[in-house]
């Protein structure tokens, strides 16, 4: 049933991001404020209790190993750069991420229960550092130059991290939190979806180009992350933690690339071939999944 849900809430999204494209300038120009409302209003959120109900330090060893992925990817993608800015660079690197927000949470609590969600929403806490990296590098290089002010509202998951980590240390989270974990799911597929398919259709990116290079640099990312992830599902002793690998490994493409995209006004090849392309794996993802568990 809750996976239902989850896949109902998609769709819902989805065609809400599509009417949004048909909507007219005016709204498709708001777009970057609806971005950062998002950020505030979901991945801080999220951030902030993940890392607030801790209770015991090995909880956090195998999200740390999974999101380790996310700097491997920045650091490959970095060094191939070429004449890439970095800012540029970076946001292809993270166009290779898991989409740990907006599916492997909402599916990993889907098919395993309390306990997936609970170490999916640790592993997008940890996801933070690298994506602090990303943004500060995006930011800097960014075409559309960047208000200071709005910085803290782009890095609002990071600061959410901090401040669910002090919190932590005055007391436990209290109990009712737990609920805000359980609601995430769906909660984030409905606003990830209606984002990301205003992002895909939005002018800016619907007129960039896709190259056979561009092609080949997000298969390569592609490709290590799916093998590195891989190996953690098969070292892991843990069935929730190999169906949450299999699923970051094994996804859909990472939503935030295209929101940046538009956000910050880098034109990505790369980014709209995993937009394109990143979604075949998704089949496979779910049958490997529903095998494992």
């Amino acid at each position: 049933m809750n996976l239902v849900i989850t896949f109902g809430a998609y769709l819902v999204g989805g065609l809400i991001g599509v009417g949004v494209h048909r909507g007219g300038p005016r709204l498709r120009n708001g777009w970057p404020v609806y971005l950062r409302l998002q950020l505030v209003a979901t991945a801080a959120l999220l951030g902030l209790f993940s890392a607030w109900r801790l209770t015991a330090p090995r909880q956090i060893v195998a999200p740390i190993l999974i999101a380790a992925v996310g700097l491997l990817l920045l650091g490959i993608s970095d060094i191939a750069r070429g004449a890439r800015s970095r800012g540029l660079a970076e946001l292809e690197g993270w166009a290779a991420f898991p989409n740990g927000t907006f599916w492997v949470l909402p599916i990993a609590g889907a098919l395993m229960g309390p306990t997936a969600g609970a170490i999916s929403a640790l592993t997008n806490a940890v996801y933070a550092a690298p994506n602090a990296m990303c943004i500060h590098l995006m930011r800097r290089d960014a075409p559309i130059k960047q208000r200071r002010s709005t910085s803290w509202l782009d890095q609002s998951m990071l600061l959410a991290v901090g401040i669910g980590l002090v919190l932590h240390l005055t007391g436990p989270a209290p109990a009712g939190s737990r609920w805000v974990l359980t609601v995430a799911g769906p909660l984030l597929a409905f606003v990830g979806a209606g984002l990301y398919a205003g992002s895909v259709f939005h002018p800016h990116n619907a007129s960039v180009d896709r190259t056979v290079s561009d092609f080949w640099r997000w298969l390569l990312l592609t490709g290590v992350r799916i093998v590195y992830l891989v190996v953690i599902a098969l070292i892991t002793r843990s069935t929730v933690v190999a169906v949450i690998a299999i699923l970051s490994a094994l996804g859909p493409p990472a939503f935030n690339p295209p929101q940046q995209a538009v956000l910050y006004g880098y034109r990505s090849g790369v980014v709209m071939v995993a937009v394109r392309w990143g979604w075949t794996l998704v089949p496979i993802g779910l049958a490997v999944a529903l095998l494992v568990r």
